[in-house]
């Protein structure tokens, strides 16, 4: 919906990548519908795209490229890293690329996530929306914001959450380090920093702990400020060091290999800002993934283990 109503207002957007009007044809019939000079169906060869995007670029066109599984992004090191992430800085011009990558519960192939790879390169965005409507507002960001932004979509969540195309229109878009604070909690409890399908696994966990009249009572011990950060870079450090002043307890859930990610980051930072600050992290061990998608669950984060984090912190 939202690279949808982009097209009608800006004509330079264009679509591409494998099959791209096949999966348009499944995901968006209204874009194929009404803009199919606009969508282009590009071979097997997902670096080859990526620099075709570059070159779009040049001549003014805002390509958006779907390189579909997230572990195929690792092809494309090179246009992106090396090419486009320079692309600006080099020609003194701004241009708009988004590429678009799915995380999947897939193998050791096809289940990866290369985030904080990506969010470690200079020259580009990382945003990684955890429901529709972050969904929409951030890619409506993304679609007018010069430079080149990675838009990572996790299959594994669920589409369940309370939102209608009302709710969309009057969002519009959102900074791209914006951010989302979930639940209220209290001085002196946890809180908790996540991003993408964890977001999900985290209230879950929380959800046994809510009392039936009011959920953030001041009888109930595990109230927790759950922060759900929509983008990986940028992020809003001034919102989370403010956050983090009211219960100085951090737990990090990651659905990534939890060395050298994201939370490593954020423990760094976080811990520079605020000396004394006591921090858990949880996340997937630095192993290769499973080929099943079981097995492949069993690596991440669980609502038991989170349960456990808190109490170890609350009691500290």
């Amino acid at each position: 919906m939202a690279i949808y109503e982009a097209m009608q207002e800006d004509a330079s957007i264009h679509l591409l990548g494998e099959g791209a009007e096949i999966k348009q044809h499944y995901d968006a019939p209204y874009i194929l519908a009404d803009f199919p000079e606009r969508i282009i169906t590009m071979p097997i060869s997902e670096d080859g795209n990526t620099n075709f995007a570059v070159g779009l670029a040049l001549m003014g066109i805002k390509p958006v490229v779907d390189v579909i599984a997230g572990d195929f992004l690792y092809r494309t090191l090179d246009s992106i890293a090396n090419t486009a992430a320079k692309l600006d800085f080099v020609s003194g011009r701004e241009h708009t690329i988004v590429i678009r990558a799915e995380f999947l519960l897939g193998g050791p192939t096809t289940g990866q996530r290369p985030e904080a790879i990506f969010a470690h390169i200079p020259g580009l965005r990382v945003l990684l929306p955890s429901t529709p409507r972050e969904a929409y507002a951030l890619m409506r960001d993304a679609l007018v914001t010069p430079g080149v932004t990675l838009f990572f979509e996790d299959r594994m969540i669920r589409d369940d959450d309370d939102w209608d195309e009302a709710d969309l229109k009057l969002e519009g878009c959102v900074p791209a380090d914006k951010c989302s604070w979930r639940m209220k909690g209290q001085r002196g409890n946890v809180t908790i920093l996540t991003y993408g399908v964890m977001r999900q696994v985290v209230e879950r966990a929380l959800r046994p702990f809510k009392s039936d009249g009011d959920p953030y009572s001041e009888s109930n011990q595990m109230l927790c400020d759950v922060i759900d950060l929509w983008s990986l870079y940028p992020i809003n450090w001034g919102f989370l060091d403010k956050m983090l002043e009211r219960t100085c307890r951090l737990l990090i859930v990651e659905p990534d290999v939890i060395y050298g990610g994201i939370g490593a980051e954020l423990v760094a930072r976080l811990a520079e800002m605020r000396p004394g600050i006591r921090i858990k992290r949880l996340g997937a061990p630095r192993t290769t993934v499973p080929a099943s998608p079981a097995l492949h669950a069993q690596i991440l984060p669980n609502e038991e283990q989170i349960v456990s984090a808190i109490r170890k912190l609350s009691q500290q």
